[in-house]
């Protein structure tokens, strides 16, 4: 931040970003409530300007860096979880293109996105069979369904993968979500993230323009180059923002129920709930705990941003490193979330489990989300790390 102006773009974001949490605070409750397609929410956040913040400055974005995208998302996920995934993977679909080695269809779909304040969604759950591209005249002809597409729904335009018909050469490509072929299910129906638009979406002869094929998709070829994995490795930084998000906003909530409306226990010998030095020292540690794993997911995803800036010089051992810093960000950041948004309620009393409260979200989002590949695995590949010097293999998930 000692660059002033990259200090103006980030201190402009996070104005911005607090002015969105103040509409999406307004009736959180209600809409996470209602779980309906978040088509408001995204317009809030075009209207904002924040869409093309990672955009470079010269095809008309914000130009700013990681560091201020982690900030805004959570700024904005600490009041609304849902909200702050939506935006938090829109930066790392506009960003990921940028992997690819077609750099003038890169340098054209970020003036168009820049322009156009676009959305962007993903469409490429590992778990899922490949999509298939049908060479046509001008283009492909892209079918196959994609599950957990989170924002696909609301996006303008959709980053997906696909294997070409006759050759099976992999490649990326960039999908209108507008057009005819393109087809949202509608079935996001899960315990948490109920507005982060989720369900699955079919492509059933949607057309892709040559334009907007990004290069063979080296990303899932063993032996690809380093910088063209780094995808996995952002998604992974982006989740343990996440995480910290969502219990930043569970503790602070917590905290100010108690503050206002918790009684003192009966035999606490204190009048008001905040005088408990019970009730005390579990904040001071859940708070201090959550500032440990802030400081190790920023730790993380500073390395990631590091090794992002090597460009096509990353090597294998230097992504290897960055892999095992966010697995152990992500076993901490998992635990910390999961945590707070239970003790909570603990240091609220009974009363804070009423209906509308509202408490009970922080809980289910981040059961949720923190089910987005097990932490276990992660510990795991620290564990090895530590015991046998051996690395992560770059993969759909590490």
């Amino acid at each position: 931040m000692s660059n002033p102006q990259v200090s103006v773009v980030h201190d402009e974001a996070l104005a911005r970003a607090r002015a969105v949490t103040q509409t999406l605070a307004a009736d959180v409750v209600e809409r996470e409530a209602a779980g309906k397609a978040p088509l408001r929410e995204v317009e809030l956040l075009r209207e904002s300007g924040l869409l093309p913040l990672l955009l470079p400055a010269e095809h008309g974005g914000s130009g700013a860096g990681w560091p201020t995208a982690w900030a805004v998302v959570r700024t904005i996920t600490a009041v609304d979880p849902s909200i702050g995934q939506l935006l938090g993977y829109h930066y790392l679909h506009s960003w990921r293109i940028r992997l690819n080695r077609r750099a003038d269809a890169v340098a054209r779909l970020d003036a168009a996105g820049a322009a156009g304040a676009w959305f962007w969604g993903g469409a490429g759950n590992p778990r899922d069979a490949g999509l298939q591209l049908e060479p046509v005249r001008g283009g492909f002809l892209l079918s196959g369904t994609k599950h957990f597409a989170t924002g696909a729904e609301v996006a303008d335009r959709i980053n997906a993968s696909g294997t070409r018909t006759g050759t099976g050469e992999k490649l990326a490509l960039a999908v209108d979500a507008h057009q005819d072929g393109v087809r949202h299910g509608g079935d996001w129906d899960a315990l948490g993230q109920r507005l982060s638009a989720s369900g699955s979406v079919t492509f059933d002869g949607a057309f892709v323009s040559e334009d907007d094929v990004l290069g063979p998709n080296e990303q899932a070829d063993p032996g690809a180059p380093a910088f063209a994995t780094l995808h996995v490795l952002s998604f992974q930084a982006m989740l343990a923002q996440l995480y910290v998000g969502i219990a930043e906003g569970a503790l602070a909530a917590g905290a100010e129920y108690t503050r206002t409306k918790s009684r003192a226990w009966a035999t606490s010998g204190v009048e008001e709930a905040v005088d408990d030095p019970l009730v005390r020292q579990r904040y001071g540690q859940l708070d201090a705990r959550l500032r440990a794993a802030a400081a190790l997911a920023d730790r993380a995803a500073a390395s990631l941003t590091r090794a992002a800036e090597r460009g096509w010089d990353l090597e294998a051992q230097e992504r290897a490193d960055v892999a095992v810093e966010l697995a152990a960000a992500k076993v901490v950041t998992t635990e910390a979330a999961l945590e707070v948004t239970s003790t909570v309620f603990e240091l609220t009393g009974a009363r804070a489990t009423k209906t509308g409260t509202g408490l009970d979200r922080y809980w289910r989002d981040a059961r949720t989300l923190t089910l987005h590949d097990p932490a276990a695995h992660k510990a795991v590949e620290v564990g090895d790390r530590l015991l046998s010097g051996t690395a992560p293999v770059p993969s759909a998930y590490s």
